[in-house]
């Protein structure tokens, strides 16, 4: 009996297998040694509308007025529709391990009262992906923004910011293991001051990191986001105090994230961190330096291709090696039907990685 069941634990081992990207192979076609390859992505989902304005409210009355325009501008981005599209694009590759970000949990309810998750994109996206047959798990999380505001005389509405790492949830333990989940808050934060007396907005942003096995394949991997608005000095230092964090591991490692620093920042997070060792796999695939866009749509998600600039990263430390990037969500046939959504305002990023033994 027991014997059977060995049977039948190597038989779903194989079988998983045969769908994954991690074969191991005895040559590689760039000439490369034998090794492991495995997929990794990653996607910044969008909150849903741009906090901005709130910045620049100058009395209270005025701020619950803006804080109701992003909560509708939230509705109208429809999230649960755009999970959908978000779930295809994942789904098509099916990566073994994603780093989201901007995975927002947003509540609603009545002013002084109890509050209620009206959308949780984590849940809404994993839903999607499991209906797709593909089913993933998250694995760790960091917390970010936080912030409670009336969005009217009557309702208030709460954002919370985290980004999350996924992995695929149909492979069994002998073929993907992740261990050692982390997470943490930078140091340097940006406070946003206002035009209100007494009223400062923070915005912490953070990492998380988990040890990843995929057969002979060992590797940290590593997710950011880092800070897009104030003085650059912020981003460098969350970018150093990263590069610090992952020089200590004692796994390979895999970075993925939007740094919000293009690959021209050289004084600034993209630079610290490729000075630190880690390989843009864009260019190291052969990615056209002055392609490869993954930002810039509008926050209605509603007008043309506006992606204009890369600052959403697959990187890679030693022993690692990048074998195919390419960039998703950005063509007109990933928009939502029939309302014509772009995914997000961010493309993704979807690399199959190789690792010696």
């Amino acid at each position: 009996m027991f014997r059977s069941l060995r049977r039948a634990a190597v038989f779903t081992a194989v079988a998983a297998a045969s769908a994954l990207s991690l074969t191991p192979s005895a040559a590689a076609d760039d000439g490369m040694p034998p090794i492991f390859a495995a997929e990794v992505a990653t996607y910044n989902v969008y909150l849903g509308a741009t906090l901005d304005p709130l910045f620049t409210a100058t009395n209270p009355q005025e701020l619950v007025r803006l804080a109701g325009e992003v909560y509708a501008g939230v509705e109208a981005t429809n999230f649960p529709e755009r999970a959908g599209a978000i779930a295809d694009q994942i789904a098509g590759h099916g990566p073994e391990v994603v780093g989201l970000q901007e995975v927002a949990l947003w509540e609603k309810g009545p002013l002084g009262g109890q509050l209620q998750v009206t959308y949780d994109f984590l849940d809404l996206l994993l839903d999607e992906l499991a209906e797709r047959g593909h089913p993933y798990r998250a694995v760790a999380t960091n917390w970010n923004f936080d912030g409670t505001l009336p969005i009217s005389a009557t309702e208030q509405a709460r954002f919370r910011d985290r980004d999350v790492i996924i992995v695929r949830a149909d492979l069994p333990r002998p073929l993907l293991k992740v261990t050692n989940p982390r997470s943490g808050t930078f140091g340097a934060v940006l406070e946003i001051p206002t035009a209100i007396p007494g009223l400062t907005f923070e915005s912490p942003r953070g990492w998380s990191t988990v040890d990843v096995r995929l057969l002979g394949a060992s590797f940290r991997f590593a997710n950011t986001h880092l800070e897009a608005s104030g003085p650059a000095a912020i981003r460098n230092a969350q970018a150093t105090e990263l590069a610090g964090l992952l020089d200590a591991s004692p796994l390979r490692t895999v970075l993925v994230g939007d740094l919000n620093s293009r690959p021209n920042d050289a004084a600034g997070a993209y630079g610290i961190l490729t000075g630190a060792g880690f390989g843009d796999v864009w260019l190291a695939t052969g990615g056209d330096p002055a392609t490869g866009f993954t930002a810039g749509q509008t926050a209605t998600l509603l007008d043309e291709n506006r992606l204009r600039s890369r600052i959403d990263y697959v990187m890679t430390g030693a022993g690692v090696r990048a074998a195919r990037t390419e960039i998703i969500g950005d063509e007109e046939a990933d928009r939502t039907v029939p309302t014509g959504l772009w995914p997000s305002d961010h493309a993704g990023v979807v690399a199959k990685l190789r690792f010696t033994r």
